[in-house]
């Protein structure tokens, strides 16, 4: 006898999502150890904190709508 399965389908942005969460996590934990203490390099920790989160959390909460009417009909 054969089993299907059939992963509940997903939107990509809600996937983006869980991830910035996981990793604005590692960041604060992250932080909260001593410098000796850390898992991450302290660059590695920079990397996450001041480029790849700020982007994602860009990408995230994108919003196309214009800001005027003029940046509407132009």
């Amino acid at each position: 006898m054969t089993y299907h399965y059939l992963p509940k389908e997903e939107y990509e942005v809600y996937k983006l999502e869980r991830i910035l969460k996981q990793l604005e996590g590692i960041v604060n934990r992250e932080n909260k150890r001593h410098e000796m203490d850390q898992h991450l390099h302290s660059h590695t920790t920079e990397l996450l904190e001041l480029e790849l989160i700020p982007a994602l959390e860009a990408e995230v909460n994108y919003d196309p709508t214009p800001d005027t009417a003029y940046d509407f009909f132009h």
